[in-house]
């Protein structure tokens, strides 16, 4: 699987219901640039994101760019901010995908990327940064970082 790991753009501050801080104006527009600029997410078939309103505002932007046809293709509680990776990457593997990308939040991304390709302080996910792993099989310890990019 060539698996797209998103953290959502740039949010409101934080409060008592982080569930529904929405993305500002300049999170929106580094959204925007990054999955822009990235040409190895055309074609990309599937948008799964955060019940999260950023990351579902995140998801939307990246499915209008790509041209996901369904925009968010699913919405996961395993990618909330204190999901487990663990579970995230069962429900990964049981997909059956090969390409997919996903919005999510700090801490998760960073600590799926350290399951997935083993511990790193380059796995630092600021706002809108996006990760590109491939896995040969959806496992811990068996994915490869191909490239992590910032705003």
């Amino acid at each position: 699987m060539r698996l797209f790991i998103l953290r959502h753009g740039q949010a409101e501050p934080y409060r008592r219901d982080d569930e529904s801080r929405e993305l500002v104006d300049a999170g929106r527009g580094e959204v925007k640039a990054v999955i822009s600029r990235q040409a190895h997410l055309m074609g990309c078939p599937a948008v799964w994101g955060s019940p999260y309103i950023r990351a579902q505002q995140t998801a939307v932007i990246a499915s209008e760019i790509l041209g996901v046809p369904q925009g968010v293709s699913h919405t996961l509680a395993q990618l909330t901010p204190d999901a487990s990776p663990a579970a995230l990457i069962e429900e990964l593997y049981q997909s059956g995908l090969e390409t997919l990308l996903i919005v999510s939040h700090q801490p998760l991304v960073s600590h799926l990327l350290d399951t997935l390709c083993g511990p790193s302080e380059q796995h630092g996910m600021n706002t809108a940064s996006l990760a590109c792993v491939d896995c040969d099989v959806m496992a811990a310890d068996m994915g490869r970082l191909e490239w992590l990019v910032h705003p």
